[in-house]
């Protein structure tokens, strides 16, 4: 392992991180012109109103299939993911309870170590995670709505409302923090490149460091 950099995230990964990115980003514009009258004027950068509901078909289908393809490719990184996610502690809540100052960018100190996810990060996997899961079973449901009783369909339209505003403040925050915040940045690399600074990893992520230093 070199010295100066540790692995933090593998191909499986990323491919699912980066292709869930983009096909939500199209999603949600496309959605958006199908949502409100007020964004038709964006219609034309999808070649028109009835093409922007056909990407918008088409993008539901990767948005659905890319985690399936990560997870085959990787399910025990799916299940480390995941049992990290929920092992949640003291360390986690102190952490959340000073997250707030870090989030504006004030310095802080005195944060417990943190294992692989930070609980902030923890928080954000389980409500982005719940969020796109009821997006795209809602979006389904719409998509084909004479194979579900009325009552589902019915349903289904403020559902997939309410997910989308919960996922797109999640992302927005997950952009910010993970590419933009002062002194988070290297999450970036982490996730394009696959591997972080050593001094960064020990200082957001001791516990996991010392996990992955001492094996």
């Amino acid at each position: 392992m070199d010295k100066d950099r540790v692995v933090r995230f593998g191909g499986a990964a990323r491919f699912a991180h980066w292709g869930h990115t983009v096909t939500f980003l199209v999603l949600l514009f496309t959605g958006l012109i199908l949502f409100t009258p007020a964004l038709t004027f964006l219609a034309p950068v999808f070649g028109g109103y009835v093409n922007a509901s056909l990407v918008h078909k088409i993008m539901a289908v990767f948005f659905t299939i890319i985690p399936l393809i990560a997870l085959v490719k990787n399910f025990k990184g799916f299940i480390e993911w995941w049992k990290d996610v929920f092992s949640f502690g003291m360390d986690d809540i102190k952490f959340l309870l000073k997250f707030p100052l870090e989030f504006f960018g004030f310095e802080v100190k005195g944060v417990p170590p943190q294992s692989k996810f930070n609980g902030g990060e923890k928080m954000n996997s389980v409500v982005t995670t719940t969020a796109c899961v009821f997006l795209a079973l809602s979006g389904y449901v719409m998509w084909f709505k004479a194979a579900f009783p009325l009552v589902v369909v019915q349903w289904a339209y403020p559902i997939h409302g309410l997910c989308m505003l919960v996922a797109t403040c999640m992302v927005c925050m997950h952009a910010y923090l993970g590419s933009f915040h002062p002194g988070s940045g290297e999450s970036f690399w982490g996730m394009w490149k696959g591997t972080v600074r050593s001094d960064w990893a020990a200082h957001h992520h001791g516990k996991w460091y010392d996990e992955i230093t001492k094996s």
